[in-house]
């Protein structure tokens, strides 16, 4: 019975090596060559063979010189050993033909929930080894069939204009290791009043990480250390899809003198018990939660949401 194990890097890395020497071999009759097949898709397990197609000009001459043994019932195809991995080789002399099976990885690779099929249907057909190609040879011709009219439009899907304008924030849950006591700021913002965390703008050309140290620094007096990515607080603006997309952080680690307040509002250390959804500025209890559950990592509000969703 034909056995499907788990990706292994190594395989690329045998490919090449490989790939690299067939140059050589067939240097007057090769005109390119591919690593294919299961091995080639990092995300489905692969019978341990490694699959090389090779475009070639003359077919005799590359067999002759391959001193390789031919694959029963695979035409044009022989196996060898290189490095102690297996490998077989699928000449081609005709370029759609050499091009089908490079379609048929890309298409695979692109498709998870095809590549799940396909690995079932190899399951399937592994349990009788001398029918194995048979036996998924009509599902590799439905995939061959969906990757030509994928290839028709795969430019226009991933060349359209996705562009959108993002304002690039930022946020800090800074906890004092001592007293379990969580910084906050009383906002006095008329459009938007209530508890929230030291937090602000990305200037242009300013990392994220200066950006968040510079930005409490400003509020609060307090030099942060050792942040922790806790993640991100997006709100879709308009249709169009523009995004304030906020970077979420977390430390215990500070030094400095706290101020008592800045323009943006009073400054305290307050409970965590404290920070009530009615007394939080609005969305912030969500927030609140991406920065305490392990488990959450995104709070996001849609275009269409009436408030942010955690995931």
């Amino acid at each position: 019975m034909i056995q499907l194990e788990p990706y292994k890097p190594t395989w690329q890395t045998t490919a090449t090596d490989f790939q690299d020497r067939l140059k050589v071999t067939l240097q007057p009759w090769l005109t390119t060559s591919s690593h294919v097949g299961s091995t080639a898709m990092p995300q489905l397990p692969a019978r341990p063979i490694i699959d090389i197609a090779i475009l070639v000009t003359n077919l005799t001459a590359v067999a002759h010189a391959l001193n390789a043994a031919p694959v029963p019932n695979q035409p044009n195809t022989y196996q060898l050993t290189f490095d102690g991995q297996l490998i077989n080789i699928l000449i081609f002399v005709d370029e759609p033909a050499y091009q089908q099976v490079i379609n048929f990885r890309d298409y695979l690779n692109a498709h998870r929930t095809d590549g799940r099929k396909y690995t079932a249907v190899r399951q399937t057909a592994a349990q009788a080894t001398t029918m194995y190609y048979a036996n998924k040879a009509d599902f590799v011709d439905g995939i061959n069939g969906k990757a030509a009219e994928w290839l028709k439009t795969k430019d226009d899907h991933e060349h359209h204009d996705r562009t959108v304008r993002a304002e690039l924030v930022n946020m800090c849950f800074i906890k004092n290791p001592t007293t379990g006591e969580v910084l906050v700021e009383n906002k006095i913002d008329a459009q938007w009043n209530g508890l929230t965390f030291p937090g602000g703008h990305v200037d242009p050309g300013e990392s994220q990480l200066h950006a968040m140290t510079r930005e409490v620094f400003e509020e609060t007096g307090l030099k942060v250390r050792n942040l922790q990515l806790a993640g991100t607080v997006t709100w879709v603006e308009n249709a169009a899809g523009d995004v304030s997309l906020g970077t979420l952080y977390t430390t215990s680690d500070y030094t400095g003198n706290l101020l008592a307040g800045s323009y943006e509002g009073a400054i305290s250390w307050q409970p965590l018990s404290a920070l009530t959804p009615d007394k939080l500025a609005p969305g912030i209890s969500q927030v609140l939660k991406v920065f305490t559950d392990a488990h959450l990592h995104e709070a996001f509000w849609s275009y269409d949401d009436d408030q942010l969703r955690v995931e």
